[in-house]
């Protein structure tokens, strides 16, 4: 079920209306019911992987709840302390690992084979075919809906309740609800058990200030997806997919290149208002996932604000293990004789932080262009944390001053063509075809194109087109406000009745009226619903 349909739109009024008609106690079963019937639509075959997934780490969650109780007993019982204490710890964290790493298996192994099985064996067969020996055939796979968001969200709860810092859910349909939430399935967000899980066990009751906020939330995503995203991606798709065939090159690459990189937000962004606006409704609230990104000024900076609680999960699950890790630790204290006590401390984080990013890119799909895209912002993050001193010096050198506004001003449009020509690797089909965008890019430079007309020729009429960049620059002024702290549905709220149905029924005609939709019309998918 798309959730640009009818069908969709059908669904959720009627699950609003149940939701707050039925008891309150009754409602996070209604909400597994609901996520269920929206898994199943998207294909039946796909529960069984969820359904693995869930009864799994529900009953390894348990096991590692009861070796936390015992282990809690038998401090307060022996009333141990110092080298007993840490003998004792130790002896159960041994204990507890083992069900840690079957549940990283189960939940990884699953991950792997109907994510990137067939790219280790297409990969194989490069080599085989190199040595003259046959192939191996790919397998008919279903890559079930969020997959990834669900695993890491498994993953992070048993990590959780290994480390004792969260308990197990007893209940199975309860922590059902948890991994399955259908409006987190769709693209994220990587919601926390800490965060989400308790949440969807608590009743919720009618507030009508919730709804309205919700509701404004879900069509201001909407008109993100159906005005600006799915009119940009005619002209993206245009020239980034028929470069080769129609001689697009120059600023016409360019600018397919800055066009996606609004497309995307729109699409991702939207996707995430409308999933926290319907979760608002709920009472239910998810975790923010973005924080306007292109006023990022370092590529740092950009993933603290793009995919937020993907690159939380990344910090908290995979960069501080390795960091804090035995083998780094021996690391850095060997860089330090080298290399001095600070370069011992940066070489071993830029290490961890390469590895991390480098899985951030293969997280984003079984390709080796989205390896070359970890790599690439691996790259940049690395070397902005290796070199920062030699920055630092080189801006008191130039007598450069970090606060002025133009410097940031500067460091915004640096790191969005940083990010902008990262997304070659990304958007491209393959890593040859980005490879071959870069060439394209570089072979000839007509600025005329915004003034010949030839962007009329891509897919929009002139009045299509105009109504995107309006749109565009619409967005941009909206996330200049809300990083000066004005959040447009409490100044909306604050205006008198009439003004403010007026905003109301403007933004829903806005939408009806410029949205692309309709008979046959076929919404492309999110395009993060695809990692």
């Amino acid at each position: 079920m798309s959730v640009v349909s009818y069908s969709f739109i059908l669904f959720i009024t009627i699950l609003i209306i149940v939701y707050f008609l039925v008891p309150a106690r009754l409602q996070w079963i209604l909400l597994l019911l609901a996520s269920f019937l929206f898994y199943l639509t998207n294909g039946w075959q796909a529960i069984f992987y969820i359904g693995t997934t869930i009864v799994s780490q529900w009953g390894i969650g348990l096991i590692l709840q009861k070796k936390n109780d015992r282990m809690e007993a038998d401090i307060r019982e022996k009333n141990l302390k110092g080298a007993a204490l840490v003998a004792l710890k130790k002896a159960y964290t041994s204990q507890k690992k083992k069900y840690l790493i079957l549940s990283i298996l189960i939940n990884i192994g699953i991950l792997c084979y109907v994510k990137y099985m067939n790219f280790i064996i297409e990969n194989i067969n490069l080599i085989l075919e190199g040595k003259g020996s046959s192939g191996i055939d790919t397998l008919n796979v279903l890559v079930p809906l969020g997959v990834s968001f669900y695993t890491f969200k498994s993953v992070g709860y048993v990590v959780d309740v290994y480390r004792g810092r969260e308990k197990a859910q007893k209940n199975l349909f309860r922590f059902a609800l948890y991994i399955s939430y259908f409006p987190a399935l769709i693209q994220g967000p990587i919601d926390l058990y800490h965060d989400l899980g308790h949440q969807l066990n608590e009743p919720h009751s009618y507030d009508r200030r919730r709804l309205i906020f919700g509701l404004w939330r879900m069509l201001f995503g909407y008109m993100k997806k159906l005005i600006i995203a799915e009119r940009a991606s005619v002209i993206v798709h245009q020239i980034l997919n028929n470069y080769t065939d129609n001689s697009y090159y120059g600023f016409f690459i360019v600018f397919a290149g800055v066009l996606y990189a609004f497309e995307i937000y729109a699409d991702f962004s939207g996707g995430m208002d409308i999933v926290l606006g319907l979760s608002e409704v709920f009472g239910i609230r998810l975790t923010e996932n973005f924080r306007q990104p292109y006023l990022a000024c370092s590529v740092a900076e950009f993933w603290q604000r793009w995919h937020i609680t993907l690159g939380a999960w990344m910090r908290n699950y995979l960069f501080y293990p390795i960091s804090l890790s035995s083998s780094f630790n021996r690391l850095r204290k060997k860089c330090r004789k080298v290399f001095g006590n600070r370069m011992g401390r940066v070489i071993p984080t830029c290490l961890a932080s390469f590895i991390v990013f480098f899985m951030v890119g293969v997280w984003h799909g079984a390709s080796w262009k989205y390896i070359v895209y970890g790599i690439y912002h691996a790259v940049f993050v690395s070397g902005g944390t290796l070199l920062a001193d030699r920055y630092k010096a080189m801006r008191a050198f130039f007598h450069i001053n970090d606060k002025s506004r133009l410097w940031k001003g500067f460091c915004v449009v640096r790191t969005f063509i940083i990010v902008t020509i990262g997304r070659y690797f990304s958007t491209a089909s393959s890593l040859d075809d980005a490879i071959g965008l870069f060439r394209a890019t570089g072979r000839s430079f007509n600025p005329w194109i915004f003034f010949d007309g030839s962007l009329y020729n891509l897919g929009l009429d002139r009045q299509n087109f105009w109504l995107m960049i309006l749109a565009i620059i619409g967005l941009i002024l909206i996330d200049f406000g809300h990083e000066s702290g004005v959040h447009f549905r409490e100044v909306i709220e604050r205006q008198p009745l009439p003004l403010r149905w007026g905003i109301i029924y403007l933004a829903l005609f806005a939408l009806l009226i410029f949205g692309i939709y309709g008979p046959g019309f076929d919404a492309s998918a999110f395009i993060y619903q695809k990692f």
